[in-house]
């Protein structure tokens, strides 16, 4: 947990026109775990025979590209119930300024009171419309009623296993009309095989991919509802 934390913190603070030139550096400071196979996209590919190389035509042709995660939040629903794993100040600012939530639960492995204060302070909203927990993210989709989300954004480890894991579970606390969105969708994340293999085995497909140049793109999908 200390190590995805320290990757968060590298890659938020790099300027975002740098940023693909340090993904080198990236790889270098920050080498898959001991035994887990990889946890970029390639790697991740090359270890687990479930996840599909590609997303067939179906699960993206729907999809809009936009121009970044903030143009992406006014597109997810407004002033609904919102979950948020993984969270920096920006993050939960630019939430709060474009989504403006009347429920929000933030999630993370606080290094301090005070960090975990910022955070609040940054959210905004009224006092009992923000949630802040140091809680495990499985844990904290359990306390939810299955369809009380109108939508998530999953910002935590990154790791493929990990990703997969709040993507199934995201996919009964979301209503129907709800989306599951998160961030880094690149190749040097275990984010776009987890993406692709909840959309194969679920109803679920892409409806927003965002197009920043530093490469730490949000996703969002939505649920094929009949």
């Amino acid at each position: 947990m200390v190590l995805s934390l320290a990757k968060r913190v590298v890659a938020e603070s790099c300027p975002e026109r740098l940023d693909p030139l340090l993904a080198g550096l990236y790889q270098t400071v920050f080498p898959a775990a001991a035994g887990s196979g990889g946890s970029t996209a390639a790697g991740v590919l090359e270890r687990v025979d479930g996840v599909p190389e590609s997303l067939p035509t179906g699960a993206f042709a729907h999809a809009t590209l936009l121009p970044d995660r903030e143009h992406l939040f006014r597109e997810l629903p407004a002033e609904g119930t919102v979950a948020v794993f993984g969270v920096s100040e920006d993050l939960a600012a630019s939430i709060r300024t474009a989504a403006d939530p009347a429920a929000l639960t933030l999630v993370d492995d606080w290094t301090s009171d005070e960090a975990r204060r910022a955070v609040r302070e940054r959210a905004g909203g009224p006092a009992d419309a923000v949630r802040v927990n140091d809680a495990d993210s499985l844990a904290v989709f359990d306390a939810f009623d299955d369809g009380a989300l109108d939508w998530v954004y999953i910002n935590s480890t990154h790791e493929y296993e990990d990703t997969l894991a709040e993507l199934r579970a995201s996919a009964d606390k979301v209503a129907d009309d709800g989306y599951i969105a998160g961030d880094d969708y690149n190749v040097f994340h275990g984010v776009i095989p987890a993406v692709h293999q909840f959309c194969a085995e679920t109803e679920w497909r892409l409806a927003y991919l965002t197009m920043e140049t530093h490469g730490r793109r949000s996703y969002a999908l939505e649920k094929v509802v009949a």
